[in-house]
């Protein structure tokens, strides 16, 4: 199985975090700045050759958000 980088957004006080495995990369006001910087870090992640994914959490379920590959705007050229 390829290595994988899931990058999950969960809400965080009053705003929103960034999470890798165990480790928060960083909180944001709004959810939106929240997804944009998951995406450009699983986007250096792909450039690394692992499979990416940014999913948001929502109650007890993660809700797909965006895979390289899958999202039109995700092409690593």
């Amino acid at each position: 199985m390829d290595e994988q980088d899931l990058y999950i957004i969960r809400p965080s006080g009053e705003g929103w975090a960034v999470h890798l495995a165990h480790e928060t990369l960083g909180r944001f006001d709004e959810w939106p700045q929240a997804i944009e910087a998951a995406v450009v870090v699983a986007v250096a992640s792909a450039r690394l050759g692992k499979v990416s994914s940014v999913v948001m959490e929502e109650g007890y379920h993660l809700v797909p958000t965006w895979e390289v590959g899958w999202n039109a705007y995700s092409k690593l050229s």
